[in-house]
């Protein structure tokens, strides 16, 4: 019986990948919920409940959805999703000190003078995602193919998001930013990210990324509860070499950053670093993983959702 299952889904599956395949990225504006069901459908071989949400994969396109028909919903999520306005709402909130230095923000790439910068920086754009550079040696820098790399984040922009229901990139005004590479401010090895899931300013728990391997782009993923417990939400093929990360030193006020940032929304996940003891600001994100996290297991996903309306009472 359950091989019969796991053959009708497989199938499933795949007949929803092709009606997926066939909608263009624009089709999301006459229809999001159709494309955000089939988004969902492709990975889980079933329709999504919107209306009674029974996963998190679930809630957080049900939340997404909802966002881009309030007005006040849709224009925050618009301007903390903007990796250069968001340093303003950070401002508001108290939390100036978090944030990185920023050596200047631009509309086009010809606007940026490469001489008044230092020898490393990261070259990112405020929209999208995975749109950033690195830059450790200036003097080695090819200026030419960095500007069609920017032109092609560029041109990507238009329509990025769509297909997965992430409506608010395309609502970006897509810019650039540089800002201060942060293995200048602590250690030489990969930083780790700490990414808290938050639900309605309450933490739910912690993401961590560590030990990058720059040359196959492979890390280490884990997570630990608000006691700094590591716990067994992710699935055993995303943590192959885990270990227990020691907790940040900063690890109360990083709790106390993810709290205030996340008092203004049903979900986000905060994005921070632990830089010598400091807590440094990487950014609000709330769509993650194209609104489909599908490296945690279904207990999880469920309590993840369980949580979420118990942070509504």
């Amino acid at each position: 019986m359950n091989s019969f299952r796991s053959f009708f889904k497989r199938k499933k599956r795949a007949l929803y990948r092709i009606l997926y395949n066939r909608c263009p990225p624009k089709f999301f504006y006459k229809s999001p919920k159709i494309m955000a069901s089939l988004w969902y459908a492709i990975h889980e071989g079933d329709l999504p409940n919107f209306r009674h949400p029974k996963n998190f994969n679930e809630l957080l396109m049900s939340i997404n959805l909802k966002a881009r028909k309030d007005p006040f919903a849709r224009s925050i999520r618009i301007r903390c999703a903007d990796k250069y306005a968001v340093r303003d709402y950070v401002k508001e909130k108290g939390l100036e000190r978090i944030l990185n230095e920023c050596y200047g923000v631009y509309d086009s790439f010809d606007e940026i003078n490469f001489d008044e910068l230092p020898n490393e920086f990261v070259l990112k754009l405020t929209t999208g995602c995975g749109m950033n550079f690195i830059c450790r040696d200036k003097s080695a820098l090819d200026i030419d193919k960095l500007r069609e790399t920017v032109a092609k984040w560029y041109a990507a922009c238009e329509d990025f998001g769509l297909k997965t229901a992430e409506w608010h990139y395309v609502e970006i005004k897509p810019r650039l930013i540089v800002e201060k590479y942060l293995s200048m401010l602590g250690e030489s090895l990969s930083l780790i990210d700490y990414k808290w899931h938050c639900f309605n300013g309450k933490v739910y728990h912690i993401d961590t990324v560590s030990d990058r391997d720059v040359k196959s782009g492979a890390v280490n993923f884990d997570t630990y509860s608000t006691l700094w417990e590591r716990t067994d939400c992710v699935k055993p093929e995303y943590h192959k070499n885990r270990r227990l990360l020691p907790k940040p030193a900063c690890f109360d006020e990083m709790k106390y950053v993810a709290e205030t940032l996340s008092k203004d929304f049903e979900y986000v996940r905060v994005d921070l670093y632990d830089i010598d003891g400091k807590v440094l600001f990487g950014e609000l994100t709330f769509t993650p993983v194209g609104c489909y996290e599908f490296d945690y297991n279904p207990e999880c996903l469920v309590d993840m959702c369980r949580f979420y309306y118990n942070t509504k009472n």
